[in-house]
């Protein structure tokens, strides 16, 4: 049982599907009229001992909620995932409203999955058309995770969606954009277009106090998209998502302004990470590294060294000719994620550049064992081994390949990555 207003809610959980791949939970309050069908977004983590997405949120606004949840990071593309969502309809027959609820890689799921629950609203945050490199070759942001997957044509084909989904999105990211163009040309969608929000755009909604209401909107069917963006422009200016994205949106001949708008993000909002992150980021590129390094470690300890944070952390320090400390970093995110083919990447260029180069050798080999179709990290490996044999090559190791995450769920710019140190 919860409080909320000072009164217990009260609510029955109940596991309804479980197979290899998929769990689905019923979590049942006092107001069982209208459901929301949630689905994870990316890197919400493996397995199923985890709440479902926006689980506590819903329960706490006693919004009565079924929760899908993946197996890992692969866009729902599971054999029974059709069998699941009968359940789930059959779970909530008879509701008034039922609507379909994601962010990014869940906003992907609630578009295709919508009609497979007879949601009559869906709530898109941020969502992607297809990240299937057959059908999408333009989006880069999960390379690993795109050519790892068996994409199913019953998901991921020719988009059918019979409710009309909210879509709410970063204009300012290209590649988000590009996917929210092509969701909206296969089904008729309302668009809520939110400047500067990063990716996803949930947090930004949290940190203005303005995801509830578009939530309550969306699952009772009285979405205005012109009140919601004069809300939005009401609110913006308070949040240290907005004015951090801002700021890191300046041109480099303003570093004045992006400094100011950095330092305004952190005035906010200061206990918000993000917001530490984005002047962080501007103190760097304008050559305050002792102060972007100190703010890097109070970063570390209000995340609990977060591997998400610690990359930015790392690359700052090299930056600040404290490479050293950098590897040191690096290694403890490796570690805490040794499966991501990226950062082995990232690490091997470090070591490289340190002068360590065996170890750069056989990090570059293991990105190369997780992500084998990855041409770069191939090209990669050759070079080292042609150099470490004494081998010279024109421009060796110049390439601006992109080693740094480009999706990590507290949103990036949207603009082509770029490397976390020079090469």
């Amino acid at each position: 049982m919860i409080m909320r207003d000072g009164f217990p809610t009260p609510s029955r959980t109940t596991e309804i599907y479980r197979s290899d791949t998929l769990v689905v939970r019923k979590v049942v309050t006092d107001a069982a009229r209208d459901w929301v069908i949630t689905f994870d977004h990316h890197s919400i983590g493996e397995g199923f001992d985890r709440f479902g997405f926006g689980e506590e949120f819903l329960l706490a606004n006693g919004i009565s909620a079924v929760h899908v949840l993946g197996r890992g990071n692969d866009w729902y593309q599971y054999d029974d995932i059709f069998d699941a969502m009968a359940t789930v309809r059959t779970a909530t027959a008879g509701a008034r409203r039922r609507i379909t609820y994601g962010s990014s890689m869940g906003g992907y799921a609630a578009i295709r999955l919508a009609d497979a629950v007879a949601a009559t609203g869906v709530l898109a945050l941020s969502p992607q058309w297809s990240i299937n490199p057959k059908r999408s070759r333009w989006e880069n942001r999960w390379p690993q995770d795109s050519h790892r997957i068996r994409w199913i044509d019953a998901i991921d084909g020719n988009l059918r969606c019979r409710a009309r989904p909210v879509l709410v999105y970063n204009p300012h990211i290209a590649l988000d954009l590009q996917h929210v163009a092509r969701i909206s040309a296969e089904t008729l969608s309302i668009l809520v277009p939110v400047p500067y929000s990063r990716h996803p755009v949930s947090t930004f909604l949290g940190e203005v106090s303005l995801l509830r209401p578009l939530l309550e909107a969306v699952l009772h069917d009285r979405c205005d998209p012109k009140a919601i963006k004069d809300e939005i422009r009401a609110r913006r200016s308070t949040s240290s998502v907005y004015l951090g994205a801002l700021a890191e949106r300046q041109p480099t001949v303003r570093p004045r302004m992006a400094l100011s708008l950095a330092r305004a993000a952190h005035a906010a909002r200061p206990d918000n990470p993000l917001g530490m992150l984005s002047l962080a980021r501007i103190l760097t590129r304008t050559g305050n590294h002792a102060e972007a390094v100190t703010l890097h470690r109070a970063i570390s300890v209000r995340t609990e060294r977060l591997p998400l944070y610690l990359i930015p952390f790392a690359d700052d320090l090299w930056l600040a000719d404290a490479r050293s400390e950098a590897i040191v970093i690096a290694e403890e995110v490796v570690n805490a994620l040794p499966e991501t083919a990226y950062l082995r990447t990232w690490y091997a260029a470090m070591l490289w550049k340190h002068g360590v180069r065996s170890a750069a050798i056989d990090h570059q080999k293991s990105a190369v064992s997780l992500a084998p179709k990855n041409r770069r990290y191939r090209r990669r490996l050759y070079f080292y081994r042609m150099a470490q044999w004494g081998w010279r090559f024109r421009d060796l190791l110049r390439s601006t390949d992109t080693v740094r995450p480009t999706h990590t769920g507290d949103g990036g710019d949207g603009k082509r990555p770029v490397e976390p140190f020079l090469l």
